[in-house]
């Protein structure tokens, strides 16, 4: 009698067939929890407000920290970090507010978007340079709809536009119920 497959084994399968994927294809994998983890495919376009979109933190102090907290894995980035996979919510022109209630776009609250005072381990989370502000030319910025717990723009603020890379869309996710 056949015995049906373990999560393990099925997740280890995945990852095999996935790895030519991302080398060859258009293919991304997402592991951490700002979004569902699995597999993302590479979308041919620029990124626009709405779009999940891939980049490389800026090296900064608050992403130095966060790397060292634990918030932000190790990868190819320059600065030795990982690839961030965040909505673009805000682009040039857009007012920006930072509030205990959330991130207010144009005056529109975003979902899941409540600053934590402290992170899991009790250490007071990052705050970013300005709590109100309207994003010059070459900035936007990047926050989860998804989580919660997400380490993004409530923290860290706007970063540089030429910090995007890829515009990715879902292709096969697990846990797609928010956090």
């Amino acid at each position: 009698m056949k015995r049906p497959l373990s999560v393990a084994a099925v997740v280890a399968i995945l990852a095999f067939c996935a790895v030519p994927l991302v080398l060859w294809g258009g293919a991304r994998l997402n592991v951490t929890s700002s979004f569902p983890p699995g597999i993302y495919w590479v979308v041919d376009k620029a990124p626009e407000k709405g779009d999940l979109v891939m980049f490389c933190p800026p090296q900064e102090a608050v992403f130095q920290l966060a790397h060292a907290r634990g918030y932000l894995a190790g990868g190819t980035c320059p600065g030795g970090y990982m690839h961030l996979l965040k909505r673009l919510v805000a682009v040039s022109g857009d007012d920006v507010q930072i509030t205990a209630e959330g991130v207010s776009v144009n005056g529109q609250l975003q979902v899941r978007s409540q600053p934590l005072q402290q992170d899991p381990s009790g250490r007071p989370m990052p705050q970013p340079p300005l709590a109100h502000f309207r994003l010059g030319s070459d900035e936007v910025l990047m926050l989860s709809d998804y989580s919660r717990l997400s380490f993004d723009g409530r923290y860290f603020g706007a970063v540089p536009q030429a910090q995007l890379d890829e515009v990715v869309e879902p292709w096969l996710v697990w846990r797609k119920t928010p956090l």
